[in-house]
């Protein structure tokens, strides 16, 4: 019989220890890596009958999406170190997320190089399960969304601060492009014009959500020199910006609504949006700009009742 050492046994507690903080690393313990998952399966579904809901493939899909987004997260995580750490010196009142929920390599509990390593290797699992269900096209989208994220943060790109820019690239790479990686997983798929109202919608979204994660990283990646958008701008003009993008919203989900009820679900959504940040811009004269969780996750929710019925109703 075999008998393990201390030695052994420290080095498989280690192993397993460094393995929770990778998962912790790629955000898998938060909602983040599901709600881009659920993004490539509603495209995915686009082009399918409702029955493939609770099918293997599309299991597949989504498990492969949130894989292909925590790889994603943990590479970002490499060089948004300085800025993270940040965040713990910033007073609570001007940064809420909590660094030891998202960001191991900057708490020291992995090293960059790990993260590294293991984005890598997720990242490849998910392009080469891309490949072989639907072929090079859904292959190179993802391959295209990695790329656009390391350079998201990585110098000498750094999209993240590039003026303007950066807003448009996140509302594709990390919004519409995640559709389509799944709207074109399959073989024959419908004319790409009936799902436009659905790739503009999930666009506006996702320039909307970084606006809102630039708003509560603002102070730290102002100390950090990270000239984002909303940093070169101030909160007041960012906050403007936000309400134009908002009122588009608006305005374009509210013409679908009259052809299509699954949108008024969207509608409430940006309503949510509107009313929680002009409140919150009254209540501390646009010293903050972070909406309250219990809003930002019931809007959210909308947005997920939206591309229910889209597919139920479609």
């Amino acid at each position: 019989m075999r008998v393990f050492t201390t030695h052994q046994t420290d080095k498989g507690y280690r192993l397993l220890r460094d393995l929770g903080f990778l998962l912790k690393n790629c955000r898998f313990h938060l909602m983040a890596p599901y709600i881009n998952a659920f993004v490539v399966s509603f495209g995915f579904l686009s082009t399918s009958k409702l029955s493939s809901l609770l099918s293997i493939d599309t299991a597949l899909v989504f498990l492969f999406s949130a894989l292909h987004t925590g790889s994603i997260y943990s590479l970002n995580n490499v060089y948004d170190v300085e800025a993270d750490k940040r965040q713990v010196s910033i007073d609570k009142g001007y940064g809420r997320w909590n660094l030891s929920a998202k960001n191991q390599v900057a708490l020291g509990n992995i090293s960059k190089k790990k993260a590294a390593g293991f984005s890598a290797v997720l990242f490849c699992l998910s392009a080469l399960f891309f490949y072989l269900k639907g072929g090079l096209l859904p292959a190179f989208l993802a391959t295209a969304i990695f790329v656009w994220a390391w350079a998201y943060s990585a110098p000498p790109l750094k999209f993240k601060n590039r003026f303007v820019l950066d807003l448009v690239l996140h509302g594709l790479f990390w919004g519409s492009f995640l559709f389509l990686t799944g709207y074109f997983m399959k073989k024959s798929v419908d004319p790409l014009f009936n799902a436009l109202p659905s790739i503009v919608l999930i666009f506006l979204s996702s320039v909307l959500w970084e606006l809102h994660n630039y708003f509560e990283d603002y102070y730290a990646d102002k100390e950090a020199g990270n000239l984002t958008s909303v940093v070169r701008l101030g909160l007041r003009r960012s906050f403007y910006v936000y309400l134009l993008v908002l009122g588009t919203a608006i305005a374009y989900s509210l013409l679908l609504a009259l052809a299509t009820w699954p949108s008024i679900a969207f509608l409430g959504a940006m309503v949510l949006y509107l009313v929680s940040g002009l409140w919150v811009a009254r209540r501390d004269s646009l010293k903050t700009m972070f909406l309250p969780r219990k809003h930002f996750y019931m809007a959210n929710l909308l947005i997920f009742v939206w591309m229910a019925g889209t597919l139920y109703f479609g």
